[in-house]
This record gives C-alpha cells, structure tokens and sequence, in this order.
C-alpha cells in the first residue's frame, strides 16, 4: 500500500521538508507518479517507526534461580547482568524469579511475556540460556520474534546449577504423575520416589 507525503509525515511525526530531506540523504526512498508526486510504501514506514521506537524502548535483564537457597547464585546473576548491561549502555530494568524452570507461572517470568506482548522492550539479557526457560526457550524466543525483540545471552558455557535444578524439575515429575496413578500415601507411590531419587543421585555424580 502507497501513501502520499502527507500522510506519510503523520505517520512518522516529522515534516514534509524532512522526508525530502531524509530521501536526499539516503535515509528513505519513495515512489513517483506520472506527474512526479511522492508515495511512500506503508510496510517501509512502519519499519522505521519500529527502529526509531526500538531505541527509546527499555532492556530487560531477566535472573532467574529454582529456590531460595541458592539466593547467593541469584544475586551473581544480577550482578554478571547488570553488569553486561551497564557496560553497553543500555536503559535496563531487572526482574527477578525464584522457582522452577518448568513453572509458567512465575510473577517475574508473567511479567517478562506481558511486555513482550505489548512490545514494551527491545531485548531480554539473561545469564544462561536456561535461567530463561529450563524447558520452553524456544518458545520465547519465537515470541520474541514475533514482537521483534532480542534476546542475548551472556554465558554460552555450561550452567553449572543446569544438572541440580534439571534432578529437581524431573523428580517433581515423577512425583505428580505416579501421585496421580498410585495415589500419595500407597506403598508403590513411596517405592517409586526412593528409587527415583536413587536414579538422580547417581546420576549427579
């Protein structure tokens, strides 16, 4: 769809004379009529409408830890993000979460996936891969997407709580769907968490 200047210059809040001017610089380009009036593509403007409001949107530094215990490895988090933020100059705001990877309904992460819906954010930082989503990244990230917003992570080693809190979300599991079969309190739903905790002990080390 082709629009005139006019319209054109409502659409992105400047001058007509600064869209002649942005066009002579090599910052825009347009269409002409036979009778060599200026028509400008929507799909083009609207992409500049969302590189101009990318710069003036906020950076969220998202931390995340299964519980709080390990409030000590929450805080170095915090502080490894703010970090990588601060150093590039972004305009950051933390949200922090305590709780499992595989809960969904975690305040901080709740909050994380509203502004990304309303595109109230350019980019997500994150430690690790996994503090985002134990299970799921590849959702977010295609939400992201979606909403043309970043996501950096700053560690790509391994994360060294990924094998603990992976035990935990698991015998979670195990432990919800056999209540579910055997029922809490039976003699086969006890057998099943021992063993199942005998699986993961081994496993850690």
């Amino acid at each position: 769809m082709l629009v005139d200047i006019k319209k054109a210059s409502i659409m992105l809040s400047v001058s007509k004379e600064t869209l002649r001017r942005w066009e002579k610089e090599g910052k825009i380009t347009s269409q002409r009529t036979e009778g060599g009036h200026r028509r400008y593509d929507v799909d083009k403007l609207r992409d500049m409408i969302d590189a101009t409001n990318v710069l003036n949107k906020l950076v969220i530094g998202y931390c995340r830890v299964s519980s709080k215990k390990q409030d000590g490895d929450l805080q170095r988090q915090i502080n490894t993000v703010e970090s990588y933020c601060s150093s590039r100059g972004y305009q950051f705001r933390t949200i922090s979460d305590i709780g499992s990877g595989l809960n969904y309904k975690k305040k901080g992460l709740i909050e994380l996936i509203t502004l990304i819906q309303n595109k109230e954010i350019s980019k997500i930082v994150v430690n690790y891969k996994d503090r985002l989503m134990l299970f799921g990244f590849e959702m977010i990230e295609h939400l992201c997407k979606l909403n043309h917003i970043d996501i950096e992570v700053v560690n790509h080693t391994e994360d060294k709580t990924y094998n603990e809190e992976l035990v935990e979300d698991v015998l979670s599991i195990i432990t919800v769907y056999s209540a579910k079969l055997y029922g809490q309190r039976s003699h086969k739903q006890l057998k099943i968490d021992d063993e199942a905790k005998k699986l993961f002990e081994s496993g850690k080390k």
